[in-house]
């Protein structure tokens, strides 16, 4: 199946791409949804590992905030530059002909035309979506809804190609060469008739296979036919969910991404103070996520209401969708499923 890149910038839209990010993994493989390309290691040429990972992908979200043209201290803004990482991942899908969805975010207006770069300004002819923090789990659906439909075209379409293939190369393995040099069909009426064809100790050889294998078809019909119209019914024993012996919460309200356990441990003692009780700290995709927990839908968008006061990005969640795999550790609940200790 096909993959979603990311593309945003740290000082303008972190904690939405980051929100987006979960939302999207909840619902995607994720392996499909790339993001972070500016962690690049030293030495590698930028520009071509951000052209290979954007080669990837099938489509390209560009996520542009109230900061994404700012301008930098200098006077220039990091859109001119021509090694800035966000201007060549667009220049580098809108050169693919991939779908590019522009996504604004609060109510930032698509940047004019003249002011972008060259490479640049076949975005401002995207239709974009917008993602608003006071409809973000509606305007991500929207959004995933959207990828779903591309993606699975893309399948499709791979698919096609992989079966016409497989047809061509089945297509030419059916056409044999016989012993006297002329070209045979491989159909299994050419084979029956090339059997009755063959005289001598080879050719009865030949006929007591067919015999044979007829007797072998006839007794399995037979043995269908003759079996009883109902059997035993097989009993799976229910198997407890990973995540009621740990406790996990029917909802939650994800209102924190850290790297590491201590940040997320401060970002919960804030919540505490900003009257935001009962959190706890889950690890996935790299990430510590601390998450508010409620009983009902209702009482999450309730919680979501205090959060959104000092965390934009929040949303909610169902947790046993969000943390499928759990797995008890100190201090924090594993969603990888892997064992890894962190």
């Amino acid at each position: 199946m096909g993959n979603v890149f990311i593309s945003y910038r740290r000082d303008d839209a972190a904690g939405y791409a980051r929100a987006i990010y979960d939302q999207l993994t909840e619902r995607f493989d994720t392996a499909q949804v790339f993001m972070d390309v500016d962690a690049i290691e030293p030495g590698l040429p930028f520009d071509e590992v951000i052209r290979n990972a954007v080669g990837k992908c099938e489509v390209l979200l560009v996520l542009i905030g109230s900061r994404w043209m700012e301008v930098q201290p200098d006077g220039r803004r990091r859109l001119d530059d021509e090694r800035d990482f966000v201007r060549l991942e667009i220049a580098a899908a809108l050169a693919r002909n991939i779908r590019v969805i522009p996504v604004l975010l609060d109510g930032v207006q698509m940047p004019a035309e003249d002011l972008l770069p060259e490479p640049m300004r076949g975005l401002v002819w995207r239709n974009a979506l917008e993602v608003s923090n006071t409809r973000f789990t509606s305007d991500v659906n929207r959004l995933a809804d959207v990828l779903a439909r591309v993606l699975g075209e893309a399948e499709r379409s791979a698919s096609a190609t992989t079966e016409a293939a497989t047809k061509s190369a089945a297509s030419g393995a059916d056409t044999v060469v016989s012993t006297s040099g002329a070209v045979a069909n491989g159909s299994a009426t050419a084979a029956v008739g090339d059997a009755r064809d063959v005289g001598g100790k080879g050719g009865k050889g030949l006929r007591v296979m067919l015999v044979a294998g007829a007797v072998v078809v006839a007794g399995a019909i037979a043995a269908v036919l003759l079996w009883p119209d109902k059997q035993p019914p097989v009993v799976v024993p229910d198997k407890p969910k990973p995540g009621l012996a740990l406790g996990l919460p029917d909802y939650g309200v994800v209102f924190g991404s850290d790297r590491t356990l201590d940040a997320a441990r401060d970002e919960i003692r804030r919540a505490s103070r900003n009257g935001v009780q009962d959190a706890g700290i889950y690890f996935r995709n790299g990430y510590f996520a601390s998450i508010a927990t409620a009983t009902t839908r209702a009482d999450a968008d309730r919680i979501l209401g205090i959060v959104r006061a000092f965390r934009s990005d929040a949303y909610a969640t169902r947790m046993e969708t969000w943390c499928a795999q759990p797995v008890g550790r100190e201090g924090y609940i594993d969603c990888t499923g892997s064992g890894a200790v962190r």
